[in-house]
């Protein structure tokens, strides 16, 4: 069922950032509707509630950081890559950055939820102006989101799912540099705690059940099932309505 007369979001364009986390991994599929044959996620269960055409710029093992030695291409700033994230089209209404679980993994070189680790993606630091390092990739995409997609809404989605809680903090510090909204699904006062959580401030034991409730396979496979996806659908929608 399409949203009621003056929903803000109603035939909106959305342009979706994001990893596997966005993109659903358990294979089931919608079987009804404008994205009928695509994994439930929460992108297309919130486009069909809104009527909203969705530009999809995420993937299982997407990166926001590309590294220096080019040997891995799956990165919102990867100038040769169809996901290029000046390649987000200039009409889009929104615009959300779900990234950082696969930047945490090709920091120590190895590849946590079976995806590519190839070539090394520092932390870096705040100030830093290279796409090469997770904080210096965020600064290059929204200092040129802000200026060359002004009337854009953007927001970003503070990734659970991160090696350390260090990736958490970091976007929380990117998005206040920027003045841009974001929800944290780690859980905070404002949000549910989403699994695999790297908030310090939530307790082991609600971590953990978590897991098991939200796992696509506990514990093979702990990204989202599909619950967890159409539960986190309508916050997210939510959010998108105050951005």
């Amino acid at each position: 069922m399409h949203a009621y007369n003056g929903n803000a979001l109603f035939g909106k364009k959305w342009a979706v950032c994001g990893d596997s986390f966005t993109a659903g991994v358990t294979g089931t599929l919608i079987t009804e509707g404008r994205f009928k044959g695509q994994n439930i996620a929460y992108p297309y269960l919130i486009a069909e509630r809104n009527n909203m055409e969705l530009v999809s710029f995420f993937m299982g093992g997407r990166t926001i950081a590309y590294p220096v030695d080019g040997t891995f291409h799956n990165s919102l700033t990867d100038p040769e890559a169809d996901c290029y994230y000046r390649n987000i089209p200039e009409d889009a209404d929104y615009i959300t950055i779900y990234l950082g679980i696969n930047d945490s993994h090709h920091e120590h070189g190895k590849g946590g939820d079976g995806e590519d680790p190839t070539g090394v993606i520092p932390l870096g630091s705040i100030d830093d102006q290279t796409t090469g390092t997770y904080y210096g990739a965020f600064n290059e995409v929204l200092s040129w989101l802000l200026v060359n997609r002004p009337f854009a809404h953007i927001g970003i989605l503070v990734s659970n799912g991160c090696d350390r809680p260090a990736y958490r903090t970091a976007q929380i510090e990117i998005a206040t540099k920027y003045g841009v909204p974001y929800i944290d699904m780690n859980g905070d006062r404002f949000t549910p705690v989403m699994i695999r959580s790297m908030n310090p401030d939530i307790s082991e034991e609600v971590k953990q059940a978590v897991k098991i409730k939200q796992a696509a396979d506990y514990p093979s496979n702990t990204h989202p099932n599909d619950k967890a996806h159409e539960f986190e659908s309508w916050f997210i929608e939510d959010f998108l309505r105050r951005i």
